[in-house]
């Protein structure tokens, strides 16, 4: 297993939706504003000492497990520095990364009890993934778009419905460029299959007759949107246009087929020995 992709570029794995959509979204003359608007909000109001308060700080005397998986992370994406790592408590599946001048990651605590090591890899990778494309504006941009398109008053009107869409379309293409990020951290695609699991429902603790990785794999293959109908891919589009990620299987198998293709191998193969 490698210790670090020393070079690795975001562009050896970036998912071609997410360049797409960011062109889209930068093509509309109101994205300038709008994120002016954001950055003095979000720089006045300290997301970062707002978290600091609120969450548990992971080093390695506080939770010598995570810090050690942290900086493997850190180490295989070729991240420059360390950002600051909080536990929240949380019973959902679930982490983010924010941060306005300053990036930092969180980790609900359900995540650290029962994720095993490879699953972490994943889940930090993906974090660290955001930060490394530069997704992390962004994506605090459409968390808060709507408070922020309220304060231009009737202004916001007619820009609203155009740039949640186009948001809203790249956020959701920048998640499967950070799977791809949590599989280069995990080397794993094992891992992050169960950690799909678990986002669908699996629990050690549930005693399901038949909950494989065969049967969620068949399903990711089985679902495919292109084969669906109008009606379909437009109940699709009114499902997903405030979402902010792709549903669970969509991205599970956008990452088996990458995978699958030899993009990950391509990647370790280009920086493994670098």
């Amino acid at each position: 297993m490698y210790d670090r992709l020393k070079g690795l570029k975001t562009t050896d794995y970036e998912h071609p939706g997410e360049k797409a959509a960011m062109a889209a979204l930068r093509k509309l003359p109101v994205l300038d504003l709008v994120m002016a608007k954001y950055l003095d909000i979000s720089i006045k109001s300290d997301l970062w000492a707002e978290c600091a308060g609120n969450n548990f700080r992971i080093t390695e005397k506080t939770n010598p497990r995570i810090y050690r998986l942290y900086q493997m992370a850190l180490a295989r994406l070729d991240m420059p520095k360390e950002y600051p790592l909080y536990s929240q408590l949380g019973y959902q599946y679930n982490a983010y990364a924010a941060g306005a001048k300053e990036n930092f990651i969180v980790v609900n605590s359900s995540c650290i009890s029962d994720y095993s090591d490879g699953e972490m890899l994943q889940l930090l990778g993906h974090e660290i993934g955001h930060i490394k494309s530069g997704h992390v504006l962004y994506h605090n941009l459409a968390y808060s778009l709507n408070s922020i398109l309220s304060s231009f008053g009737g202004f916001a009107q007619g820009v609203a419905v155009g740039l949640q869409y186009a948001i809203m379309d790249w956020s959701r293409k920048s998640e499967y460029t950070a799977d791809r990020a949590g599989l280069i951290a995990s080397g794993d695609i094992e891992a992050t299959l169960s950690q799909t699991m678990k986002m669908l429902g699996h629990s050690d603790r549930i005693d399901y007759i038949d909950f494989s990785w065969d049967k969620v794999l068949k399903q990711a293959e089985d679902f495919e949107m292109g084969n669906a109908d109008l009606v379909g891919k437009l109940l699709y589009a009114n499902f997903t246009l405030t979402a902010t990620h792709p549903w669970s299987i969509l991205r599970l198998k956008q990452l088996f087929e990458w995978e699958q293709s030899g993009g990950f191998d391509a990647v370790v193969q280009k920086y493994g020995n670098a």
